[in-house]
């Protein structure tokens, strides 16, 4: 079945290859792969480096139209997580999920698909693919703070796509930055490449932009949610206009071959209780989910759902779009059956017709490998040069229960605040937030209220309508039956109070970003330098410069299973926390950071013991005076790096714009050769009256972690000796590799290593023979940078892993000063 199912996919992604991949001619395809491959990975976004990753739930992010990694295909993403919960568990819930977009063309149903035919594709521009952000970075300012990042007058007049969209001369300058991390791209249904690969496919002209969005804090992480803004970039009306995504679910862990054939799905619409604050609120949750049957003997606890959150709605005339966020349609597609009797869509009439027909079916009862579709609409008109926003997420939580909660704190944010936009107190009053245009002649501005209003409404003014009233009493009134309840009134949950007449969706309070870091390898020691990022980005919500510390910590023990990368990082028991530093000022542990290096502080103090350092920093304080908007020049002997932290040191000092404070913290406890991961993160405190009362939000680990292996430091001529060149481990066994074994991937299929230590600094050649003078392998080491340790995997040149023998080694240095080394190692199987 799977094989069947998948077939079409995996011809058009061999087309895709073959299309981005080769020249016309198939003599040439084999020497032109390697030269292709870079611009594939530059536009079309396959490799896996764009995976959620700062929450629980992860998730490879795609510009062609899907989510997911497509597990176990060959391509390099297949890697990295698809929808892996908990992370660096192994365990997935999601081959791909694809968004749908379908509409009646001129008479004619067409729908362009993100999967399984994907008709999605960004154009062959370079500057056209997956761009990161985060909540506190550079143009990403939003409401409610100061949300004219380049003070143009314009508000967010950018989206994060890499071009100069308000023609200013400046490119990404003043966008809105979402999240923990967010990723931007776009595509669209007319690219030449899905003409070419499938011929049948008619374009609608549908632009994409596309906008995924995670959160870091306990409570805010077992969800990514997704933006669409899908627009009608043709000549054309279109009509009947459907959204749906389609997902082929599979929860198991990727080491079972076949886990994805005991799944069982279902779909829960009703209302759940949130957690908010210290006590619960009502929230309308839509969400079609999947679990495996048997747990997998506790392997696989999770539910996994796709959640609607919201789309453009038409409360006035219900002509342009249905009246509130609903559900459409939700079918199951199992088995090799045809579309009739169950299967999957074949053409655009057979998607239209899933996408609009309205059927809901019932929760599966039978266990058994599912694709499944949700659809939202119909959205009735689509003029030209007009959008429909769609938005969604996918969630994940321990058991219906811990999902469903999941869900319901997603639709929280992404429901966002209120606020008062326009500046005038008298729109957005008494629970009236929809601005009604007139002429109408009898009209109730609130239709919930004791009395019948029928009010005329002169054409050219604006009524001022609750039209969510119903809802929102709904949401009061179960709010008083079912959830925890602090001290609210109905006008808690009303829209459109105190002068507050505009939504401000996907907004929540959260810890400050984590800091920007750097990590770099020693001997038997890692060395972590940061910025004070976290310390001057304000409260998305409140506004208040909030940061109380830093958490440094260190994941160990890692050996990479099955279905995790080094961008997937560690499971979440593997991190240890192994220092702090916060602010003193009454809220524990007051362990302050806030000193040299030299005295036992963090700051980082850059060219210590350098001759003339004091008058480096002055010169580079006294060009940025002289001509502020210029970069200072780096003096000869210093590297770009030390020259661009000094530059930034020195504005900080002056108080300037783009000035940075640096950090530095050096972990001794560790052993050359080893698997790390090291994070810093940034935790807030609560204020009260003005001042800070108590600690607050943490990020987790998670949110800002970078992998590094120890290794021995190369040697200078002047100290260089030949016995401190050898093979660790030695002798090689499966005893003295377990330490640092990991599971074998695309990229290491073996595992294991040797590594050769202490090698000279400069350029160098090893090789590696038998006692008979066979050559085994040839490795190129480059310790010019300080480097002294080459890996080997035991793979000969041939592609075969080596026997049990005794191996001798070459070391012949490019520069002249240094002598040629022999060694042994020995190998037992």
């Amino acid at each position: 079945m799977r094989f069947s199912i998948r077939m079409p996919f995996l011809l058009a992604l061999t087309l895709i290859m073959t299309v981005l991949c080769t020249p016309a001619t198939a003599d040439d395809r084999a020497a032109h792969l390697k030269e292709k491959l870079p611009f594939m990975r530059e536009v079309i976004c396959i490799d896996g480096t764009f995976v959620h990753n700062v929450g629980n739930l992860q998730m490879n992010v795609t510009n062609w139209g899907f989510l997911g990694s497509l597990p176990k295909s060959y391509y390099p993403m297949a890697y990295s997580p698809s929808a892996q919960w908990p992370p660096g568990s192994g365990v997935e819930y999601l081959y791909a999920a694809g968004l749908w977009v379908g509409a009646v063309l001129n008479g004619i149903p067409a729908v362009s698909t993100g999967y399984p035919e994907t008709e999605f594709y960004p154009p062959k521009d370079p500057r056209d693919i997956i761009y990161r952000s985060f909540e506190g970075d550079t143009g990403g300012n939003r409401y409610p703070g100061p949300p004219d990042d380049d003070r143009d007058g314009l508000v967010d007049e950018e989206w994060l796509n890499g071009r100069d969209d308000d023609e200013d001369g400046l490119i990404d300058e003043d966008f809105e930055a979402v999240g923990k991390q967010m990723f931007s791209c776009w595509y669209s249904d007319d690219q030449k490449l899905s003409s070419m690969i499938w011929p049948e496919h008619t374009p609608m002209h549908i632009h994409v932009r596309q906008e995924t969005y995670q959160w870091a804090e306990e409570g805010l992480n077992d969800f990514v949610g997704v933006h669409y803004r899908i627009t009608n970039t043709g000549s054309y009306f279109l009509t009947n206009v459907m959204c749906g995504i389609y997902a082929d679910v599979d929860a198991g862990p990727r080491q079972y071959g076949n886990y994805h054939l005991d799944d069982l799905v279902g779909l829960y619409e009703g209302w759940v209780c949130a957690p908010k604050g210290n006590a619960e609120t009502p929230v309308k949750v839509r969400v079609a989910y999947v679990y495996d049957d048997d747990g997998d003997n506790g392997k696989t606890p999770g539910y996994f759902g796709i959640a609607i959150l919201g789309h453009t709605t038409d409360k006035i005339t219900y002509m342009y779009a249905p009246y509130d966020v609903r559900i459409n349609t939700f079918r199951v597609f199992r088995g090799l059956h045809p579309y009739v009797s169950g299967g999957d869509p074949t053409d655009d009439y057979e998607r239209y017709d899933v996408l609009s027909k309205g059927t809901k079916d019932e929760d599966m009862l039978v266990a058994m490998d599912y694709r499944m579709l949700l659809s939202v609409g119909p959205f009735g008109i689509l003029p030209p040069d007009s959008s429909i926003e769609f938005d969604i997420a996918y969630v994940c939580g321990e058991g219906l229960d811990g999902m469903l909660k999941n869900a319901a704190t997603a639709q929280l944010v992404y429901m966002g605040i209120w606020i008062d936009r326009d500046n005038d107190k008298r729109t957005g009053i008494i629970g009236r937030e929809t601005p009604v245009p007139g002429k109408k002649k009898k009209w109730d501005p609130d239709p919930c209220d004791d009395s019948l209003n029928a009010i005329f409404v002169p054409k050219g003014t604006i009524c001022w309508s609750n039209l969510d009233c119903r809802e929102e009493l709904e949401r009061w009134h179960y709010s008083y039956r079912e959830c925890l309840r602090g001290d609210e009134t109905f006008e808690d949950f009303q829209t459109g109070v105190l002068g507050k007449e505009s939504q401000l969706n996907w907004i929540t309070g959260s810890a400050p970003p984590p800091p920007n870091m750097r990590i770099v390898p020693g001997d038997n020691r890692v060395t972590i330098f940061w910025d004070n990022l976290s310390e001057v980005t304000p409260d998305v919500l409140t506004r208040y410069e909030d940061f109380e510390g830093y958490e440094i910590w260190r994941a160990e023990d890692w050996h990479r299973p099955f279905g995790t990368t080094t961008l997937s990082g560690p499971s979440t028991h593997l991190w240890g926390l192994i220092d702090t530093g916060d602010l003193v000022n009454g809220i524990p542990p007051d362990n302050s950071f806030d000193k040299p290096y030299s005295e036992r502080g963090w700051i980082y103090e850059p060219l210590i013991g350098f001759p003339d350092r004091d008058m480096y920093i002055r010169m580079f304080e006294e060009s940025i005076v002289y001509a502020p908007m210029d970069t200072v020049p780096c003096p000869p002997g210093l590297s770009g790096e030390v020259c661009d932290t000094l530059e930034a040191i020195a504005k900080y000092n002056l108080g300037l714009e783009g000035g940075r404070r640096y950090y530095k913290y050096i972990d001794e406890e560790v052993k050359n050769g080893l698997p790390y991961f090291y994070s810093v993160t940034s935790y807030d405190h609560t204020i009260s009256k003005g001042r800070p009362v108590s600690s607050g939000r943490h990020n987790s680990p998670a949110s800002n972690f970078t992998f590094v292996i120890p290794r021995s430091d190369a040697q200078l001529p002047e100290q260089f000796r030949k016995k401190d060149v050898y093979v660790v481990p030695n002798p090689v066994s499966s005893e003295s590799l377990e330490p640092w074994r990991l599971d074998p991937s695309n990229d290491d299929p073996s595992g294991v290593k040797v590594e050769f230590r202490n090698l000279p600094r400069c350029r160098n050649t090893v090789r590696i023979y038998t006692v008979s003078g066979d050559l085994v392998q040839v490795l190129y080491h480059d310790g010019r940078d300080g480097n002294g340790t080459q890996p080997w995997n035991l793979v000969s040149r041939n592609g075969q892993d080596i026997t049990s023998g005794v191996y001798l080694f070459s070391v012949e240095p490019s520069d002249e000063r240094f002598p040629r080394i022999l060694g042994k190692f020995v190998v037992i199987r």
